[in-house]
């Protein structure tokens, strides 16, 4: 099946050109997967019209390599689509995306969180509520956006949409907290809309997926060094050097989520 891309899925009213953040959260953050110490969001984020040239572009080399649909985790298995693959083929089929997406994406994101410090860290606010992890890392993304140096003044003055990969449980807590953060703090002009559309409908959201995947493994093999090993680490996966070198990435996973700590580190 060919992604049929963003500008097809979405209505016309929601995209208008604007910046379009394409998002994917990687692993499940209510404990169904309790062997994945993260959860990670990740994605890109470029105009309407360069995500539409950005599918095009690249529909070429899923059709060469024989590639339907770019699930990372089928990638990495290699399973499904990628069955029998070399790591040479595996990163050649990723260095062309990226050569793709160099030229129409100006920047990516990849917000981390420790799962069992951010539930221990909530158990210990007064008042006791707070969002899940999912939802922190959105949050936190949206305040990049909003806040960065090369996408800021555009995302103010232009508006942003927000795209997610439909399917997730906490989906709705993330909508629910976009337009509430909207609604406080009259950002109506800057934060546009947020929809959802499943992964298999677009290659802008399976590279999101692709990002999501290879950070969160990155941000596990850090979790368990010392930091001042951490500090000296360099990827050892080759597919995460291409992500990190084909596109501008503002990322980094937080270790403790109390004030006073704080304590976080940032990713390639």
């Amino acid at each position: 099946m060919t992604a049929l891309g963003l500008h097809r899925l979405i209505p016309r009213s929601l995209l208008a050109g604007r910046r379009i953040v394409v998002l994917v959260c990687y692993l499940d953050d209510s404990g169904k997967d309790p062997q994945n110490k993260i959860t990670s969001l990740g994605g890109y984020i470029a105009r309407e019209e360069e995500w539409r040239t950005f599918e095009s572009e690249v529909e070429p080399w899923f059709t060469e390599f024989g590639v339907s649909g770019l699930h990372a985790k089928n990638l990495h298995d290699t399973d499904g689509d990628f069955k029998g693959w070399s790591k040479l083929r595996k990163h050649a089929f990723v260095a062309r995306i990226y050569q793709v997406m160099s030229r129409h994406v100006p920047l990516g994101f990849s917000c981390g969180a420790v799962k069992e410090t951010y539930k221990k860290r909530a158990k210990e606010r007064e008042p006791k509520r707070t969002v899940t992890p999912y939802t922190f890392c959105f949050n936190v993304i949206v305040d990049w956006i909003l806040t960065d140096i090369r996408i800021g003044k555009e995302a103010w003055s232009d508006g942003v949409s927000f795209i997610l990969e439909a399917g997730h449980e906490n989906n709705p807590e993330a909508e629910a907290q976009f337009y509430e953060i909207r609604k406080i703090h009259k950002l109506e002009n800057a934060l546009r809309s947020i929809c959802f559309v499943p992964k298999e409908h677009s290659r802008a959201i399976q590279v999101a997926d692709l990002l999501a995947f290879y950070s969160r493994r990155y941000s596990a093999w850090l979790l368990e060094m010392s930091p001042d090993d951490r500090r000296k680490a360099k990827p050892q996966d080759t597919i995460i050097n291409i992500i990190a070198e084909g596109v501008p990435l503002r990322s980094y996973v937080t270790l403790d989520f109390n004030p006073r700590i704080n304590r976080s580190f940032s990713e390639p």
